[in-house]
């Protein structure tokens, strides 16, 4: 018998938990869901491909290829089980730790990956929307797929966070779903549904691992909520549930914030909560337009400067609240029209409800972003692009539910509607397309936003940086350097990247040492320029002890400063006394950089210098030779040390042999490889390496004064 719906059951709900199609939708055929896959796929791939050429930029070092834990075997027990990381987002380091072992240093994995999880998000965005009943579902993950303010989140590596948070969210959000919970009614007289438990479980653990990725998923527990009341009214029992999910946002936020401030005093940005709350305004209707009209995206926009005292800082904030009870009133309105209205038989309700609910996920999603909160790169600017990646959800989506309608219930705007969408979708392509090609890398990055925002300290400072690592550009680069010092005068980052670039430049010394000094003047705390004005005032005669005072200064600051330790050892090593002193720091830097050869070999030199370090030297030049088989001169030191071990000559010969075999012009091998051969009797080959030092440096006296007592003529 068919079952007969209580009246306690509100029309338009099925005892399923899914919610009726749109009677009004009944006139629209869809194409077959393989054709909707591969198209939505199909246009997404090729407003990427220039994703192919795409390199490395600005922060991917910090998050990848300079990244040690990366590089580390014990790198996942690092980012999951200490606070070595820089943030504590272990999921998305250990996608890119599994990488590392595959790609290396090559982009183009690490890209293709983005785009892989981009494409899943899309396919999941399309589930979701369709799980929940919204028309124009595939039209919105259409628009999202393709949509050029998510190219930031996409092909730039390091917003790997990015895409895992927002994958791991719509999948809780699909789980919370499967698991029933909006079928659910306030108590009545019928049975309820029961819930699905190991999907409610699946849903939290998806959203416990979004929060690994990126903590900007932590208001996913207010929009279930609002899902719940979209569809019913809230009871106390579907508070309960939402529990689990508000303790891991809590929680895993709480420590997001912690590893953020952890190891750093740098204010970030010094406002009032007015001046927070005004800009939370603007920011919200800066990503509003930047969605609806995507023209002139930029990676940096310039800095904004909010006044509360002009009144035009209160028209955006004052907008949001009107549009918010704008929508609130309109959404009332739709819940109290009767049964027999044709418009309140929509699952959802009208556009009112609709409008109201994806305005609630826009404004919610960007919460952690809205300013209240410090966010690294609100140093450079209140908005990105990457921020707007979970909530451009919202808008696609109503984009969608508004297109639809206007098909199903408008026979006669059909074509122009076809029309406009196809003209949409072929611009938000192109625009995608040519906002990738400005990650091809840095240089072509820096100079594009420069091109645009001419203000941008930051480009300035990080081209210049750039450009000092080619051959012949410092002059370009300190001019870059400079502009940035002008535009802002305060960060004591900039002051120390010219001072480190003026040291390379002959002449520029007491130039160098004002600026590093003006970074310590507007940072203190700042271990970096506290080592490298210690190596500047170490090449000073008698200024040595400011020199010392200031490594210790920067290792007080920051004790696993591998630089500040290797040297502070090697000024240390060159005192009477001190060696043993100097040996602990090249010690604490092996310690903390383990797999690194030049640390090893500079600890072996300084052990060799103890009276019985010899042994111990030896153990470290091998394990430094292991580490880096193809050097020439760790083999050359290693022989060294073994010629003073009574028994080891063989050894020692052998590894000689193995440097100039790697470097045959190694005129100093070449020699010692002599003196060995001599002292082992073996006269005729000494005296072969003897004419080999001799054929590349005719000048060196003490090979030829052996050579000829070898030969035995009278010198």
């Amino acid at each position: 018998m068919p079952k007969r719906r209580s009246q306690s059951e509100p029309a338009g709900r099925s005892g399923s938990g899914e919610v009726p199609p749109d009677p009004a939708a009944a006139s629209v055929r869809p194409l077959p869901a393989a054709w909707q896959v591969a198209g939505l796929l199909g246009l997404a791939v090729i407003a990427y491909l220039p994703l192919w050429r795409a390199g490395f930029i600005w922060d991917d070092d910090t998050m990848l290829t300079a990244n040690r834990l990366i590089r580390a075997g014990d790198g996942l027990q690092q980012f999951w089980a200490t606070r070595n990381a820089q943030d504590y987002w272990p999921v998305t380091s250990t996608s890119l730790w599994i990488e590392w072992r595959l790609w290396g240093l090559q982009p183009l994995g690490y890209h293709l990956t983005n785009l892989a999880l981009h494409l899943a998000e899309v396919l999941l965005l399309w589930s979701v929307l369709r799980r929940l009943r919204v028309p124009g579902a595939g039209l919105a993950a259409l628009l999202f797929a393709v949509h050029p303010l998510n190219v930031e989140s996409v092909t730039w590596i390091a917003q790997r966070k990015n895409l895992l948070a927002l994958l791991f969210e719509l999948l809780s959000i699909r789980w919370f779903l499967q698991s029933g919970i909006l079928a659910e009614e306030a108590p009545s007289p019928g049975p309820r549904p029961r819930l699905r438990a190991g999907w409610y479980w699946l849903s939290v653990l998806a959203f416990a691992l979004a929060m690994l990725s990126k903590g900007s998923v932590a208001p996913l527990p207010l929009v279930l909520g609002g899902l719940i009341a979209w569809h019913r009214r809230l009871t106390w029992t579907d508070l309960r549930r939402l529990v689990p999910f508000g303790l891991v946002a809590a929680g895993l936020a709480a420590v997001d914030v912690w590893f953020q401030r952890h190891g750093t005093s740098e204010v970030i940005r010094a406002a009032g909560f007015l001046e927070r709350l005004l800009g939370a305004g603007g920011v919200i209707w800066f990503y509003l337009a930047k969605a609806l009209w995507p023209a002139r995206l930029m990676f940096v926009y310039p800095q904004w400067r909010i006044h509360p005292a002009d009144p035009r800082w209160w028209l955006p904030l004052l907008g949001v609240i009107g549009l918010t009870c704008l929508l609130g009133r309109a959404a009332r309105r739709e819940r109290r029209r009767t049964p027999g209205d044709p418009r309140a038989s929509r699952p959802l309700g009208g556009w009112g409800r609709a409008s109201l609910f994806a305005w609630g996920y826009f404004c919610l999603s960007l919460g952690p972003v809205l300013g209240f909160t410090d966010v690294y790169f609100m140093k450079f600017s209140l908005v990105a692009d990457h921020y707007a990646h979970l909530a451009l959800i919202g808008v696609v989506a109503w984009v969608g539910y508004l297109a639809h309608g206007l098909w199903a219930r408008r026979p006669e705007a059909r074509p122009p509607l076809a029309i406009a969408v196809a003209l949409a979708v072929a611009a938000l392509v192109a625009l995608t397309w040519r906002q990738n090609r400005i990650y091809r890398d840095s240089f072509v990055l820096y100079r594009t936003i420069l091109a645009e925002n001419p203000d941008c300290w930051m480009a300035h400072n990080n081209l210049g940086i750039a450009l000092s690592k080619l051959p012949g550009r410092l002059p370009e680069a300190i001019a870059h350097f400079e502009a940035a010092a002008r535009i802002n005068p305060n960060d004591a980052y900039v002051q120390n990247d010219l001072a480190e670039t003026l040291a390379r430049l002959p002449g520029h010394g007491p130039e160098e040492l004002v600026h590093y000094e003006q970074a310590l003047r507007l940072n203190p705390n700042y271990p970096e320029a506290h080592n490298n004005l210690a190596v500047a005032l170490a090449a000073i005669p008698g200024r040595l002890p400011e020199a010392l005072d200031h490594f210790e200064q920067a290792l007080r600051l920051n004790p696993d400063f591998v630089a500040a330790h290797t040297n502070l050892a090697f000024q240390l090593e060159a005192l009477p006394g001190r060696l043993p002193e100097a040996v602990s720091h090249y010690r604490e830097a092996v310690r903390i950089q383990p797999d690194d050869p030049d640390l090893e070999n500079d600890l072996a030199v300084a052990l060799a210098k103890l009276p019985d370090g010899l042994p111990e030297a030896i153990a470290h030049f091998e394990r430094a030779i292991a580490l880096k088989p193809a050097d020439a001169d760790l083999r050359y030191n290693l022989a060294n040390q073994l010629m003073k071990v009574p028994g080891r000559l063989p050894e020692a010969i052998a590894q000689y042999e193995e440097a100039l075999q790697i470097r045959p012009e190694f005129t100093s091998a070449h020699y010692n490889l002599a003196l060995a051969q001599a002292k082992a009797g073996n006269y005729e080959q000494a005296a072969r390496q003897l004419e080999r030092v001799l054929a590349l440096d005719p000048g060196n006296a003490p090979a030829r004064a052996i050579l000829e007592r070898l030969q035995g003529a009278p010198r």
